[in-house]
């Protein structure tokens, strides 16, 4: 099972609709992942289990796992093009 990681400087409620959005969009197209969600100034280091980051906000970490721009989440404009990107790095 693959495991994404989102990170968001902005609110709860912004990283866990984004996680939820991950979820959903990932169990419709087939893809079985466990998505989890952190306060990005929290992470100082990624555990080497994670396939792939969607960050909200500037990473205050370096590593080499796939680092997709969630933007989109605080936009609410072309998420699933998000999703995608995701599901092509994992």
């Amino acid at each position: 099972m693959k495991k994404i990681l989102v990170v968001t400087g902005t609110s709860d409620n912004k990283r866990n609709f984004a996680v939820n959005y991950i979820a959903e969009f990932m169990e419709g197209k087939g893809a079985e992942v466990e998505v989890s969600g952190k306060s990005i100034y929290d992470v100082t280091e990624v555990a080497e289990d994670i396939s792939a980051i969607v960050a909200i906000g500037q990473p205050q970490f370096t590593t080499d796992i796939p680092i997709i721009d969630g933007t989109p989440f605080i936009t609410k404009f072309n998420m699933d093009t998000c999703c995608e990107q995701l599901l092509e790095k994992m």
